[in-house]
Protein backbone atom coordinates (compact mmCIF):
# COMPACT_ATOMS: atom_id res chain seq x y z
CA UNK A 1 0.00 0.00 0.00
CA UNK A 2 1.40 3.56 -1.23
CA UNK A 3 2.29 6.19 2.08
CA UNK A 4 0.33 8.59 2.44
CA UNK A 5 1.74 12.26 1.94
CA UNK A 6 0.57 15.58 3.28
CA UNK A 7 1.78 18.77 2.34
CA UNK A 8 0.11 22.32 3.36
CA UNK A 9 -0.23 24.15 0.66
CA UNK A 10 1.60 27.54 0.40
CA UNK A 11 -0.21 30.17 2.37
CA UNK A 12 -1.02 33.92 2.03
CA UNK A 13 1.14 35.33 4.18
CA UNK A 14 -0.86 36.53 7.28
CA UNK A 15 1.66 36.51 10.12
CA UNK A 16 1.23 39.74 12.28
CA UNK A 17 3.67 42.41 13.10
CA UNK A 18 4.54 41.71 16.78
CA UNK A 19 7.20 44.36 17.01
CA UNK A 20 4.89 47.10 17.86
CA UNK A 21 3.01 47.92 21.26
CA UNK A 22 -0.68 46.77 20.10
CA UNK A 23 -2.21 45.51 17.22
CA UNK A 24 -4.69 47.41 15.99
CA UNK A 25 -8.99 46.40 15.43
CA UNK A 26 -8.81 45.91 11.85
CA UNK A 27 -6.11 43.76 12.43
CA UNK A 28 -8.02 41.29 14.63
CA UNK A 29 -11.03 41.81 12.43
CA UNK A 30 -8.79 40.46 9.09
CA UNK A 31 -7.70 37.35 11.44
CA UNK A 32 -11.42 36.49 12.62
CA UNK A 33 -12.62 37.20 9.09
CA UNK A 34 -9.64 34.63 7.64
CA UNK A 35 -10.50 32.30 10.36
CA UNK A 36 -14.73 32.42 8.94
CA UNK A 37 -13.58 31.74 5.92
CA UNK A 38 -11.28 28.56 6.46
CA UNK A 39 -13.84 27.22 8.54
CA UNK A 40 -16.69 27.34 6.07
CA UNK A 41 -13.62 25.92 3.54
CA UNK A 42 -13.61 22.96 6.05
CA UNK A 43 -17.35 22.82 6.18
CA UNK A 44 -17.42 22.36 2.19
CA UNK A 45 -14.76 19.93 2.02
CA UNK A 46 -16.05 17.55 4.86
CA UNK A 47 -19.89 17.65 3.16
CA UNK A 48 -18.23 16.77 -0.57
CA UNK A 49 -15.76 13.69 1.79
CA UNK A 50 -19.44 12.75 3.43
CA UNK A 51 -20.91 12.47 -0.45
CA UNK A 52 -18.12 10.45 -1.42
CA UNK A 53 -17.98 8.20 1.19
CA UNK A 54 -22.18 7.75 0.47
CA UNK A 55 -21.33 6.72 -3.13
CA UNK A 56 -18.53 4.33 -2.68
CA UNK A 57 -20.70 2.66 0.21
CA UNK A 58 -23.52 2.86 -2.14
CA UNK A 59 -21.37 1.06 -4.97
CA UNK A 60 -19.78 -1.44 -2.71
CA UNK A 61 -23.89 -2.44 -1.80
CA UNK A 62 -24.93 -2.60 -5.34
CA UNK A 63 -22.04 -4.99 -5.86
CA UNK A 64 -22.66 -7.15 -3.53
CA UNK A 65 -26.70 -7.43 -3.34
CA UNK A 66 -26.72 -7.73 -6.95
CA UNK A 67 -23.59 -9.82 -8.08
CA UNK A 68 -25.70 -12.46 -10.00
CA UNK A 69 -27.53 -9.63 -12.31
CA UNK A 70 -24.05 -7.23 -12.50
CA UNK A 71 -22.31 -7.63 -16.33
CA UNK A 72 -18.58 -7.67 -16.50
CA UNK A 73 -18.68 -4.79 -18.20
CA UNK A 74 -20.84 -2.89 -15.29
CA UNK A 75 -18.88 -4.38 -12.84
CA UNK A 76 -15.44 -2.99 -14.35
CA UNK A 77 -17.51 0.65 -14.69
CA UNK A 78 -18.32 0.44 -10.98
CA UNK A 79 -14.90 -0.68 -10.25
CA UNK A 80 -13.33 2.24 -11.85
CA UNK A 81 -16.00 4.26 -10.18
CA UNK A 82 -15.10 3.12 -6.71
CA UNK A 83 -11.04 3.97 -7.75
CA UNK A 84 -11.94 7.38 -8.79
CA UNK A 85 -13.70 8.18 -5.66
CA UNK A 86 -10.78 6.54 -3.43
CA UNK A 87 -8.38 9.11 -4.59
CA UNK A 88 -10.94 12.00 -4.91
CA UNK A 89 -11.35 10.75 -0.63
CA UNK A 90 -7.97 10.70 -0.39
CA UNK A 91 -7.68 14.73 -1.94
CA UNK A 92 -9.99 15.64 0.17
CA UNK A 93 -8.92 14.20 3.69
CA UNK A 94 -5.23 15.89 2.29
CA UNK A 95 -7.47 19.78 2.23
CA UNK A 96 -8.94 18.82 5.56
CA UNK A 97 -5.59 18.20 7.41
CA UNK A 98 -4.30 20.96 5.62
CA UNK A 99 -7.33 23.36 6.64
CA UNK A 100 -6.87 22.15 9.99
CA UNK A 101 -4.17 23.01 10.20
CA UNK A 102 -4.42 26.66 8.96
CA UNK A 103 -7.63 27.41 11.11
CA UNK A 104 -4.97 26.27 14.34
CA UNK A 105 -2.57 28.50 13.28
CA UNK A 106 -5.49 31.43 12.41
CA UNK A 107 -6.94 30.48 16.07
CA UNK A 108 -3.18 30.98 17.61
CA UNK A 109 -2.26 34.38 16.28
CA UNK A 110 -5.84 35.52 17.03
CA UNK A 111 -5.48 34.66 21.14
CA UNK A 112 -1.94 36.33 20.71
CA UNK A 113 -3.18 39.59 18.98
CA UNK A 114 -6.26 39.94 21.52
CA UNK A 115 -3.59 39.19 24.66
CA UNK A 116 -1.09 42.01 22.90
CA UNK A 117 -3.83 44.31 22.52
CA UNK A 118 -5.38 44.31 25.73
CA UNK A 119 -2.42 44.64 27.98
CA UNK A 120 0.46 47.59 28.30
CA UNK A 121 3.76 47.33 27.00
CA UNK A 122 5.99 45.81 29.45
CA UNK A 123 8.63 48.07 31.07
CA UNK A 124 11.74 46.38 33.32
CA UNK A 125 11.70 48.03 36.37
CA UNK A 126 14.91 49.90 37.23
CA UNK A 127 18.07 48.49 38.64
CA UNK A 128 19.41 49.88 41.66
CA UNK A 129 22.72 49.89 41.71
CA UNK A 130 24.30 48.87 44.76
CA UNK A 131 27.99 50.24 45.90
CA UNK A 132 30.47 47.94 45.57
CA UNK A 133 33.52 47.16 47.79
CA UNK A 134 37.10 47.55 47.01
CA UNK A 135 38.46 44.00 45.96
CA UNK A 136 40.61 42.91 48.77
CA UNK A 137 44.26 41.96 47.67
CA UNK A 138 44.67 38.88 46.16
CA UNK A 139 40.65 38.19 46.00
CA UNK A 140 39.32 36.98 42.96
CA UNK A 141 37.37 39.10 40.33
CA UNK A 142 33.26 39.28 41.12
CA UNK A 143 31.80 36.82 38.53
CA UNK A 144 30.30 38.58 35.80
CA UNK A 145 26.34 38.99 35.53
CA UNK A 146 24.06 36.17 34.14
CA UNK A 147 22.67 36.08 30.83
CA UNK A 148 19.11 38.48 30.99
CA UNK A 149 16.28 36.04 29.45
CA UNK A 150 15.29 36.89 26.27
CA UNK A 151 11.43 38.21 25.95
CA UNK A 152 9.32 35.04 26.30
CA UNK A 153 6.60 36.54 23.89
CA UNK A 154 9.09 37.64 21.33
CA UNK A 155 10.55 34.93 21.54
CA UNK A 156 7.55 32.35 20.74
CA UNK A 157 6.49 34.83 18.09
CA UNK A 158 9.86 34.98 16.09
CA UNK A 159 9.45 31.18 15.99
CA UNK A 160 5.58 30.81 15.02
CA UNK A 161 6.45 33.75 12.26
CA UNK A 162 9.81 31.34 10.76
CA UNK A 163 7.15 28.71 10.71
CA UNK A 164 4.47 30.62 8.97
CA UNK A 165 7.09 31.34 6.15
CA UNK A 166 8.29 28.49 5.72
CA UNK A 167 11.85 28.69 7.56
CA UNK A 168 11.31 25.56 9.61
CA UNK A 169 15.17 25.18 11.14
CA UNK A 170 14.47 28.39 12.25
CA UNK A 171 11.45 27.99 13.68
CA UNK A 172 12.82 24.09 15.05
CA UNK A 173 15.93 26.54 16.91
CA UNK A 174 13.64 29.30 18.61
CA UNK A 175 10.95 27.03 19.70
CA UNK A 176 13.19 24.60 21.07
CA UNK A 177 15.03 27.38 23.33
CA UNK A 178 11.78 28.86 24.26
CA UNK A 179 10.72 25.23 25.78
CA UNK A 180 14.34 24.75 27.32
CA UNK A 181 14.22 28.38 29.12
CA UNK A 182 10.28 28.44 29.63
CA UNK A 183 9.13 25.10 30.55
CA UNK A 184 6.60 26.33 32.74
CA UNK A 185 5.00 28.28 30.66
CA UNK A 186 1.53 28.08 28.86
CA UNK A 187 2.59 27.47 25.89
CA UNK A 188 5.15 25.33 26.52
CA UNK A 189 3.42 22.38 24.73
CA UNK A 190 2.46 24.09 22.17
CA UNK A 191 5.89 24.87 21.07
CA UNK A 192 6.77 21.45 21.13
CA UNK A 193 3.94 20.63 19.02
CA UNK A 194 5.16 22.95 16.32
CA UNK A 195 8.56 21.19 16.53
CA UNK A 196 6.58 18.35 15.52
CA UNK A 197 5.04 20.03 12.62
CA UNK A 198 8.54 21.76 11.76
CA UNK A 199 9.94 18.57 11.29
CA UNK A 200 6.35 16.58 9.39
CA UNK A 201 6.64 19.90 7.05
CA UNK A 202 10.23 19.01 5.94
CA UNK A 203 9.41 15.23 5.82
CA UNK A 204 11.23 14.47 8.45
CA UNK A 205 8.61 12.37 9.93
CA UNK A 206 10.55 10.06 12.73
CA UNK A 207 12.09 13.54 14.16
CA UNK A 208 8.27 14.45 14.05
CA UNK A 209 7.49 11.56 15.90
CA UNK A 210 10.17 12.32 18.04
CA UNK A 211 8.77 15.76 18.76
CA UNK A 212 4.77 14.49 19.35
CA UNK A 213 6.51 11.76 21.38
CA UNK A 214 8.33 14.59 23.93
CA UNK A 215 4.54 16.52 24.10
CA UNK A 216 2.62 13.38 25.23
CA UNK A 217 5.33 12.54 27.50
CA UNK A 218 6.00 15.62 29.17
CA UNK A 219 2.59 17.44 29.09
CA UNK A 220 -0.48 14.48 28.68
CA UNK A 221 -3.06 17.49 29.72
CA UNK A 222 -1.55 19.74 26.83
CA UNK A 223 -4.57 20.62 24.65
CA UNK A 224 -2.34 19.84 21.57
CA UNK A 225 -2.96 16.46 22.33
CA UNK A 226 -5.32 15.42 20.63
CA UNK A 227 -3.49 16.82 17.59
CA UNK A 228 -0.14 15.19 18.76
CA UNK A 229 -1.16 11.67 18.41
CA UNK A 230 -3.53 12.29 15.19
CA UNK A 231 -0.07 13.94 13.80
CA UNK A 232 1.73 10.05 14.72
CA UNK A 233 -0.82 8.38 12.88
CA UNK A 234 -0.20 10.33 9.68
CA UNK A 235 3.57 10.11 10.07
CA UNK A 236 3.42 6.25 10.79
CA UNK A 237 1.05 6.64 7.26
CA UNK A 238 4.02 8.44 5.55
CA UNK A 239 6.65 5.98 6.39
CA UNK A 240 4.10 2.92 5.12
CA UNK A 241 4.04 1.83 8.60
CA UNK A 242 0.29 0.83 7.92
CA UNK A 243 -0.54 -1.50 11.03
CA UNK A 244 1.13 0.98 13.48
CA UNK A 245 -1.01 3.95 12.03
CA UNK A 246 -4.19 1.96 12.09
CA UNK A 247 -3.39 1.34 15.92
CA UNK A 248 -2.58 4.97 16.53
CA UNK A 249 -5.52 6.24 14.31
CA UNK A 250 -8.11 4.20 16.04
CA UNK A 251 -6.62 5.43 19.15
CA UNK A 252 -7.70 9.14 18.36
CA UNK A 253 -10.81 8.03 17.23
CA UNK A 254 -11.52 6.04 20.72
CA UNK A 255 -10.13 8.44 23.21
CA UNK A 256 -11.09 12.01 21.89
CA UNK A 257 -15.07 11.32 20.40
CA UNK A 258 -16.64 14.48 18.91
CA UNK A 259 -13.14 16.13 18.45
CA UNK A 260 -12.39 17.11 14.78
CA UNK A 261 -9.01 14.91 14.85
CA UNK A 262 -11.18 12.10 15.79
CA UNK A 263 -13.27 12.40 12.85
CA UNK A 264 -9.93 12.89 10.81
CA UNK A 265 -9.04 9.54 12.45
CA UNK A 266 -12.28 7.96 10.86
CA UNK A 267 -12.25 9.07 7.96
CA UNK A 268 -8.89 8.07 7.44
CA UNK A 269 -9.41 4.68 8.94
CA UNK A 270 -12.35 4.02 6.61
CA UNK A 271 -10.28 5.28 3.53
CA UNK A 272 -7.41 2.25 4.70
CA UNK A 273 -10.30 -0.07 4.85
CA UNK A 274 -9.62 -0.63 8.60
CA UNK A 275 -12.39 -1.63 10.69
CA UNK A 276 -12.95 1.34 13.65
Amino acid sequence: MRAYRFRGIALCAIALSFSVACVMPDQLAQIQKDMADVRQQLRNVQSDQDDISAEVRALRAEVATDDDKVTRAELADIAVRVDQLSRDSNIFDERISDLGGRLDRLSQELQQARAMSSRPRYEPPPVAELPQAAPESGAAEAAAPLEALPDPEALYNTAYADFSKGNYALAVSGFEEYREKFPDSATADNALYWVGECHFSQGNFQEALHAFDRLLELYPESDKAAAGNLKKGLAYLEQNQIGQAIVQLRFVHSTYPGSDEAKIARDKLISLGAPI
